[in-house]
């Protein structure tokens, strides 16, 4: 733990300008409760909240022109006005301080900084186990009795004394003026108060006034609104009066006209059965027309069996004359069979075609997400051997550091069995004491090393991992090289199927110039019908295209 930062005699400090003073020139920096922790003995303590405060004042001009500022430390309890504990540190005071201390910072950054410790330590008040704390704690055992403030961190294995200063208690006259200083604030907020009660006083005499005018107002519209009623409902019953004549005269109206609809209804009735009696008369003549035409039809009857016998011999004629039909009608369903075979055999065709196109259209896509797909695996793999390549050369000088270190182990193992030697001789008590601290460096660098081997251990698991990469890489190389190998056979079998189709266009095209005719294989000497080969379909392919275009 640090020592307290004492004055002596070193210390500029006027009585008059100690404590209690608020010079027009001070700079309050940090105002604010503080939990603190009071050991006003060693078996009384408690914990308190207490108000510090941070100014700086200027104490003159330097050497060098510089207007010079003093640091003040003010701690007060509002519930105990005789509490009441200072400090106003110069910087030639700070500079003993930073040496006594060891303190790394200038006297310009001290306040900002202590202001972060403190603020760390309220931070740390809410926690369940603060780690920070402020410790004010009663010193007797200097030539002067004192306070101590010390900002301390705690830990399991020891309390860490980041900061520590000497206050001084306030006299009389130092409470007196701090007192007065309270009282004077208090006055000054109590005048700022009367004052703004005063004014809400006269805001609310005006809201008074401002609520009769509103009220009278609202009386007002409530007579004119009662006056507009009144009027509103004699004109309603005048308008429901005008609507009930109008509806009842509107009904008048209707019942005239529904009577008009059933006289005219009743005429209509006389009409229809006029016409009934007309269509009676008509189907007793038209009864007289069907006992004439039954008479007719007996005669036809007649011509009917003489035209039978007629058409007996017709059809006898007529079924010699489908035989022949019928025998070049096989003929020709022949020829439209062979017609049919052979454009079924150009559709299937043309079907593969398309299929084989497909299936180099899809080849040539995967084969570019192949080629992304190893491009990106490349980098990775790059990426890899870079980072493998690093892991290496940290290993390389982790075994160097692993070897110094195994080196040291062995050279104090055996200043250990020289020390346990001496210990049996009964060497002195020093001796022992720097022996275990030896023993306690062995364990720590023993540590060291089993850190370094887990780390180790690590990178070789990573290694493997990247093994395991390399391994993949070269499994999609090779399903590549399937696939590409897939597409140039895909690719001979079009050019061979273009070839054969060009081949049928041309004997397609020659036929077409000089029309021949062909028999079918029942043909005997060519007597059977024969057929155009312009007449066939032609192939879709044309001759002189390239595969893009097909």
């Amino acid at each position: 733990m640090s020592k307290p930062f004492s004055w002596g005699i070193k210390s500029p400090i006027n009585s008059t300008n100690y404590i209690g003073m608020r010079p027009a020139e001070a700079d309050k920096v940090f105002e604010k409760l503080v939990p603190v922790q009071l050991q006003l003995s060693p078996t009384e303590e408690r914990k308190h909240f207490l108000s510090l405060s941070v100014e700086l004042m200027s104490s003159g001009i330097s050497s060098t022109s510089f207007r010079k500022q003093d640091l003040q430390i003010e701690i007060t309890d509002e519930d105990d006005p005789y509490i009441f504990y200072g400090l106003r540190m110069s910087e030639e005071d700070f500079s003993v301080l930073k040496s006594q201390q060891g303190l790394l910072i200038d006297f310009s950054s001290f306040p900002s900084k202590f202001i972060q410790l403190v603020e760390r330590c309220i931070s740390e008040y809410q926690t369940e186990s603060p780690k920070f704390l402020i410790l004010i704690r009663y010193q007797n055992e200097m030539p002067k009795p004192c306070f101590v403030f010390e900002i301390v961190e705690t830990n399991p294995f020891k309390h860490l004394c980041h900061l520590s200063l000497k206050l001084t208690e306030g006299g009389e006259t130092q409470i007196k003026k701090h007192l007065s200083l309270k009282l004077r604030q208090l006055k000054e907020e109590q005048e700022n108060n009367v004052q703004v009660l005063k004014s809400l006083e006269q805001q609310v005499d005006i809201e008074r006034k401002n609520h009769a005018q509103k009220t009278a107002e609202l009386e007002l519209l409530k007579c004119d609104f009662q006056a507009k009623l009144q009027d509103m409902q004699q004109l309603l019953k005048i308008e429901y009066q005008t609507e009930k004549q109008l509806l009842l005269q509107t009904k008048m109206d209707l019942e005239q006209q529904f009577r008009q609809h059933q006289m005219n209804a009743e005429e209509k009735e006389k009409s229809f059965l006029q016409q009934i009696k007309d269509l009676k008369e008509k189907n007793s003549q038209i009864e007289n027309h069907a006992k004439e035409a039954t008479s007719r039809l007996v005669k036809t009857e007649e011509d009917c069996n003489r035209l039978q016998q007629e058409l007996s011999s017709a059809r006898r004629r007529g079924a010699s004359l489908d035989a022949d039909f019928h025998s070049k009608e096989r003929t020709v369903n022949q020829l439209r069979t062979k017609i049919a075979v052979l454009e079924q055999e150009l559709k299937d065709k043309d079907v593969l075609l398309a299929k084989q196109q497909d299936l180099l259209t899809a080849a040539q896509e995967q084969k570019g997400r192949l080629t992304s797909i190893v491009e990106e695996k490349d980098s990775v793999i790059s990426r890899r051997e870079s980072a493998v390549k690093t892991m290496t050369e940290e290993l390389i000088k982790a075994n160097d550091i692993i070897r110094k270190l195994q080196n040291d182990i062995r050279i104090l193992n055996q200043k250990v069995r020289l020390l346990l030697l001496l210990i049996k001789c009964d060497i002195h008590s020093s001796i022992f004491i720097q022996l275990k601290t030896r023993t306690d460096v062995a364990r720590e660098q023993e540590k060291v090393l089993q850190h370094r081997d887990d780390e180790i251990a690590r990178l070789r698991d990573e290694l493997n991992g990247h093994s395991k990469l390399q391994d993949e890489v070269v499994e999609l190389r090779s399903k590549n090289e399937e696939k590409e190998s897939a597409m140039k056979n895909n690719e001979q079998i079009i050019s061979y199927l273009n070839k054969q189709l060009n081949d049928l266009q041309l004997r397609s095209e020659t036929t077409g110039r000089n029309p021949q005719w062909f028999s079918t294989p029942n043909d005997v000497n060519g007597v059977g019908p024969k057929i155009p080969m312009s007449s066939l379909r032609s192939s879709p392919l044309q001759l002189g295209q390239t595969l893009e275009n097909r």
